[in-house]
């Protein structure tokens, strides 16, 4: 009865994202073992869109979610910025989903022109390069999501530097 409250509270807001993330990353892992998908996606930039969906999403949101709740109890002071908390939470997930969507398509894309084959049997893209200059816009994708990555996590950095410095001084542990 309290999901209205992961509108409001960024700390709720990255649990339930990192554990979508966890969720997701979970059940595209056993999706890979699978083999004629493990046949398309293996050693592509489908892999590397799983494992940072793991990483930025599951492991990253849940970091940031901890460090949420952590530091204002650690300084005995509230967070500086449930905005800045917000903006973070949604310059992150942006930038996680753009990373991932543009990796899993860029895949997708090589593991279908590696596999592409004429009726006499031939490779249709003989040439490494033609699939590399195929997903080059996609890299442009990734590096906007992880751009938008890194910007959220510089928000988290102020907003916890912010924080410590409002903190009453001389506290006893």
């Amino acid at each position: 009865g309290a999901w209205d409250r992961v509108r409001r509270e960024p700390i709720l807001k990255f649990f339930v994202a990192g554990l979508t993330f966890y969720g997701m990353a979970t059940f595209e892992g056993p999706l890979l073992s699978i083999k004629s998908v493990s046949a398309l996606g293996h050693y592509t930039d489908w892999i590397i869109g799983h494992v940072h969906g793991g990483t930025l999403g599951w492991n990253g949101f849940l970091i940031f979610a901890m460090t949420y709740w952590l530091v204002p109890r650690l300084w005995k002071t509230p967070l500086y910025s449930q905005k800045m908390a917000n903006a973070h939470f949604w310059t992150g997930f942006l930038g996680t989903i753009l990373y991932m969507v543009s990796m899993w398509t860029a895949g997708i894309t090589q593991g279908m022109m590696w596999k592409a084959v004429d009726s006499a049997g031939r490779l249709v893209y003989p040439d490494f390069i033609e699939a590399v200059l195929k997903i080059v816009p996609l890299y442009w994708v990734r590096a906007t999501g992880g751009t938008l990555y890194l910007v959220g996590f510089v928000l988290l950095l102020i907003n916890v530097f912010k924080t410590v410095q409002a903190a009453p001084k001389n506290q006893k542990a």
